[in-house]
């Protein structure tokens, strides 16, 4: 575990909340300054606050849902800001009350004592992007929901379930579902099922079309790169390249591995392992998208088929899947560095 180290005179903890701030200003020797709650999440309110101590302020919350405007607007005002992984600060909870105006000063106390996790604070300019690539996942899921639904509706009236097809041919499917209903209110009900379907199919297509537009502008030379793995199409490279934002924010490959949750950390108490520990923290999305081209690459080439099944072989399906995955998240680390297509012969000379 990393800790940022302030080097500011004062710091500042927030509790923040959806409709409400707790700070808490404190020196480096700890005396408070500064505690009181702030209604609205007011920042120029804050700004007033502060303003005696901002010549050499550092403002730290914890990584909560609405982190983002705070630390633009720390940004704009020249403040440093730090933001805490929410997971890794235990010491909050600690103790026999809790509340904000604790949790404040307890976060001003861990800055200045050089003992905060710091996460990665995602770029202004480029959380858009990544907010629309989250909105199309979010679309899929709710799509493939329908789509179950409508399954399942006809294996409970004992029918052989449609095909779906291709989003952009549903007419086969819709007339064989609409006839395989005989009673008006069930295709009544398919028929609303289709339009939410159908409604989904097109705003996907929208949201894709505008992603790949912004980026074969803005990271043409990465999104390319990516495209030269087996089996990773459009919507895999799209969620490497957004979620991980750049490769030079991870100093080695260990830590893009363990950012994209594909090694876990281990319990160890007087030299012997207890067990493991940290499976769910990182980022889902990468570990999604390194999971499923490990799927999707071994059923496109003969090469990494046979290199999956002498994993399997050794270390049972489940983890062998895991272990490509990791295999691919290490080659896409080196050659997003190097800029550097991928070398499919030096994947699988590597050791199983």
């Amino acid at each position: 575990m990393k800790y940022y180290t302030s080097t500011t005179e004062f710091n500042c903890g927030i509790d923040l909340h959806g409709r409400q701030m707790y700070i808490c200003i404190m020196n480096r020797e700890g005396k408070i300054f500064v505690h009181c709650n702030i209604q609205g999440n007011d920042f120029e309110y804050f700004l007033k606050k502060v303003a005696p101590y901002r010549h050499s302020l550092t403002v730290v919350c914890e990584c909560i849902f609405n982190w983002y405007f705070l630390a633009d607007a720390c940004e704009v005002e020249g403040i440093t800001f730090v933001l805490a992984h929410a997971l890794y600060l235990k010491a909050i909870h600690g103790g026999k009350n809790k509340n904000d105006r604790i949790d404040s000063e307890k976060l001003a106390h861990l800055l200045r004592a050089n003992l905060i996790p710091p996460s990665y604070v995602y770029p202004g300019e480029k959380r858009p992007v990544r907010a629309l690539l989250r909105q199309r996942m979010t679309y899929v899921w709710r799509r493939a929901e329908l789509l179950t639904r409508v399954t399942m509706g006809q294996l409970a009236e004992g029918m052989e379930p449609a095909r779906h097809g291709h989003p952009g041919h549903r007419d086969p499917w819709e007339e064989q579902l609409m006839e395989s209903y005989k009673n008006p209110l069930h295709q009544f009900g398919a028929q609303i099922d289709l339009k939410m379907i159908r409604l989904y199919d097109q705003m996907i297509e929208k949201l894709e079309a505008e992603l790949l537009r912004i980026t074969k502008r803005d990271a043409c030379k990465e999104f390319n790169l990516l495209q030269t793995i087996h089996g990773v199409g459009n919507v895999l490279s799209l969620t490497i390249l957004y979620e991980m934002h750049t490769v030079a924010r991870f100093p080695t490959v260990k830590n893009f591995l363990s950012y994209a949750r594909l090694v876990k950390g281990s319990v160890a108490s007087a030299g012997k392992i207890k067990g493991l520990r940290g499976g769910k923290l990182g980022n889902p999305y990468l570990r999604w998208a390194f999971g499923e081209a490990a799927v999707i690459a071994k059923r496109s080439h003969p090469m990494l088929k046979e290199f999956a099944k002498r994993l399997e072989i050794k270390h049972g399906k489940f983890k062998a899947n895991g272990i490509l995955a990791a295999k691919l998240a290490r080659a896409v680390y080196f050659m997003l560095r190097d800029g550097t297509a991928f070398d499919l012969e030096k994947l699988v000379a590597t050791s199983i």
